[in-house]
């Protein structure tokens, strides 16, 4: 009798798919199993199976399994129930799920009626084994025989004599009873001698190769194979009051929030948690906003946790993720995980904390593709299906996660003091408005600035400089008549980039030269407007000659290892200023950092949005809190602004976080946005700009008639054009005891008629962006 499997493939599509399983392949299939299945005409895809019937699906022509790759299942129960809730709640197929959740080799497809198979290959090193018997009392006489019977077969090749003594030494065949198998690259470097040399040795009988299976974390690791583990640093008696607190909160919370200053020592308490939590045989996840900051993070967790830790991000190959993936499957699990928000889809099986640090960052979000889901809020539901206690930790917290904690559904803790009595930074306010009044500007400088980055670098400290702009010009204009260059495919003007003397657009990537002439007035004079990180480089580097500058931004971290050479060179004071984006704000140490300056702090608080001045007071305090972090520093912070007296500016100065969380609060509860309200923006793209805008008015007005005057729009976004595609989108604003499946499927509806109704309707990009950032 045949079974029938249901499977959920990687395609945009809401449904599940079903394929008949031949007799041999029923006897071993499982839930959580892939199976590779036809799919259209001419693609096959890789599947996972949710599902096992003896009954077939009426009135379809089911086609049969093409193969089932696997001996066990690749996914978990809680696994699937976890990307079931992702597509219920951020309103997507769950096949955007699986695809966003598998690494690539665990999904191979191919575009022909031939299976592509990508099997994952175990990696494999070349080690070296000498064949003298070791030391030992019972075969002490023939081990000796044995060495002069190799340095007589030697006596005339000093090349491969070296090579054996150095073979005989890292082998510790001398002083162990068994002797270490040896890696054949670290041997011949030693030695000095190449293969052809080894071979000899192997002709000779003297030892053998050995293809030992090893990891890629291992190789990727390099720096870090030989850490010894130590136990994390004793609590200071602050610390240790925050963490009794957080052990007793999570008697009756799941959740507890640590909102610590910058510099508390809150990753010693994660460290102190962690390792209880390993203690009883659980695993810990510890997720980070970016890359950026697990560089300097994993050194200090690489000492307590050693090689029961991975870290898991978008710039591993597919292979090392896929490792990662079947190593945690497997029975030698891994402890610990430091990841960012795609580390939530990982196979755990004993999970016990999850630690969100930097719990506010946006890059939690998932803007493109789909599932455009929120990592913090993920980690929360993966945490409960596994019985696991979350802490949120930051120094500004979120005001979702703060008015959560105020209420008491979460656990809240405080540490309002730096590690070590190291006081928070000084904040002056320095005048844009009174500095280009006197006319006394340098490029975007105030003396005052100039004056405190110079007076920082004679006493030989360093500084850093944000600016959230990156490239070397925003604009370019024609200094004629005006005409700026802009993308052709998006609704922007183009960047301008001095290092490759290009035209760019960050949204779409397109690319040009710098333009000869106008095209509208055809003369030849072009002038650069506004300043990005590449130009503020430049321009410190003129004003200050003790200038060394480094910039940490996209177009300087491309490759996985930039990073770590940026904050390697910064820490070892090759360079002694810092530039960058908002990078620059997360979690970074630096002991030699006096002075941090905010090259704008308007463009930060004049954001069209009702987050803005929440994300600004994050973005300056967060930067702020990386000048003076060591006994004994004073550290300075200088923020340029046209409006000192800016009531948002003035919590900035007094690190007054609990001020600005109740003056946003007041102002969220009176116009109904989160925490007090959830939003689902609806985005509509199209060719054609009339049709868009048509259809968001006709889809605008009956939502109208169910929500009323919650919903906001069609409006055009700040960028309205991308790729040639015309966006609309419409706010819908509901009550957060709302029913969310009921919700998605009143919109639902309507788009299918729509669809259904109006042919110009499916020609429509259509999709949700839930609890948008």
């Amino acid at each position: 009798m045949p079974i029938y499997a249901e499977c959920i493939l990687p395609v945009p599509l809401a449904q599940t798919f079903t394929y008949r399983l031949t007799d041999a392949q029923s006897a071993s299939a499982r839930k959580g199993m892939r199976v590779i299945v036809p799919f259209g005409k001419q693609h096959h895809y890789t599947g996972i199976i949710v599902g096992l019937s003896p009954h077939a699906p009426e009135g379809i022509d089911v086609k049969d399994v093409s193969e089932l790759p696997d001996d066990a299942p690749v996914i978990r129960h809680p696994q699937y129930a976890l990307w079931q809730w992702i597509a219920e709640y951020y309103m997507c197929p769950i096949g955007d799920v699986m695809k966003a959740a598998l690494p690539a080799k665990l999904k191979p497809e191919s575009g022909k009626a031939g299976v592509i198979r990508e099997d994952f290959k175990p990696k494999t090193r070349t080690f070296v084994k000498i064949l003298i018997p070791p030391i030992g009392a019972d075969i002490g006489q023939e081990r000796n025989a044995k060495l002069s019977e190799a340095f007589e077969k030697l006596k005339r090749s000093p090349k491969q004599q070296t090579l054996f003594m150095k073979l005989l030494d890292m082998s510790h065949c001398l002083q162990k009873h068994d002797a270490d198998l040896v890696p054949q690259d670290e041997l011949l470097a030693e030695a000095g001698c190449d293969t052809t040399i080894m071979r000899e040795l192997i002709k000779k009988g003297l030892c053998e190769h050995q293809e030992v299976v090893v990891s890629r974390l291992d190789i990727a690791d390099e720096d870090f194979r030989n850490f010894k583990t130590e136990p994390p640093h004793p609590l200071t008696e602050i610390q240790k009051v925050a963490y009794r607190a957080i052990c007793s909160s999570f008697n009756d919370k799941s959740v507890t929030l640590l909102h610590g200053v910058t510099s508390s020592g809150k990753t010693e308490i994660y460290m102190h948690l962690m390792k209880e939590v390993v203690a009883q045989k659980r695993q810990v996840l510890m997720m980070v906003p970016e890359i950026a900051l697990t560089t300097q993070l994993c050194v200090r967790l690489r000492r307590v946790f050693g090689k029961r830790m991975v870290v898991y991000h978008s710039k591993l190959n597919d292979t090392e993720r896929t490792e990662i993936w079947n190593k945690m499957l497997g029975n030698d699990s891994i402890d610990l995980i430091v990841g960012v928000r795609s580390s939530v889809f990982l196979p755990f099986a004993q999970l016990g904390l999850v630690i969100v640090d930097e719990e506010h960052e946006p890059s939690y979000k998932q803007q493109d593709p789909a599932p455009r889901y929120n990592g913090r809020e993920v980690a929360l539901m993966l945490a409960s299906r596994h019985g696991a206690k979350v802490l949120l930790g930051s120094a500004t917290p979120s005001l979702e996660s703060y008015y959560l904690a105020k209420q008491g559904r979460f656990g809240y803790v405080r540490l309002s003091e730096r590690h070590a009595g190291v006081s928070l930074p000084r904040i002056s306010l320095i005048s844009l408005r009174e500095a280009r009044k006197s006319q006394t500007m340098n490029g975007p400088f105030t003396p005052a600035l100039i004056k405190s980055i110079n007076h920082t670098l004679l006493e030989g400290h360093q500084a850093i400089l944000f600016q959230n702009r990156r490239g070397f010009s925003p604009v370019i204009e024609c200094a004629a008549c005006g005409w700026t260059p802009r993308c052709p495919r998006c609704d922007v003007s183009l960047t301008y980039h001095k290092h490759n003397s290009r035209l760019a657009c960050h949204y779409c990537g397109y690319t040009q030269s710098w333009p000869t002439t106008c095209p509208q007035c055809h003369q030849s004079t072009f002038s650069q407007q506004g300043y990005g990180t590449e130009r503020i480089e430049e321009t410190i580097t003129r004003l200050i000659p003790l200038a060394k500058p480094i910039r940490m931004d996209t177009d300087t971290t491309g490759s996985r290892t930039s990073y770590e050479k940026i904050i390697q060179n910064f820490e070892n004071k090759k360079h002694n200023i810092l530039i960058g984006t908002q990078m620059v704000s997360k979690g970074l140490d630096f002991g030699g950092v006096d002075t941090v300056g905010i090259m704008n702090a308007d463009s930060l608080m004049s954001f069209p949005d009702f987050r803005a001045h929440e994300r600004a007071f994050q973005l300056m305090e967060q930067v702020a809190g990386r000048a003076g972090r060591r006994v004994g520093q004073e550290g300075e912070v200088l923020i340029q602004c046209s409006e000192p007296k800016h009531p948002l500016l003035q919590q900035v100065i007094s690190h007054d976080y609990e001020s600005m969380a109740e003056m946003q609060l007041d102002d969220r509860k009176k116009y109904f946005y989160p925490p007090f309200s959830r939003l689902i923006v609806i985005y509509m793209k199209g060719r054609y700009e009339d049709r868009v805008n048509a259809l968001a008015q006709r889809y605008a007005s009956i939502l109208r008639q169910a929500f009323g005057d919650r919903i906001l729009g069609p409006e055009a976004p700040s960028i309205s054009r991308i790729k040639n595609m015309y966006i609309k989108q419409i706010m819908l604003k509901i009550e957060r005891e709302a029913s969310t499946s009921m919700v998605r499927q009143y919109l639902n509806n309507i788009q299918s008629k729509m669809a259904h109704d109006d042919p110009e309707f499916a020609k429509i990009v259509f999709y949700y962006d839930v609890d948008p950032v």
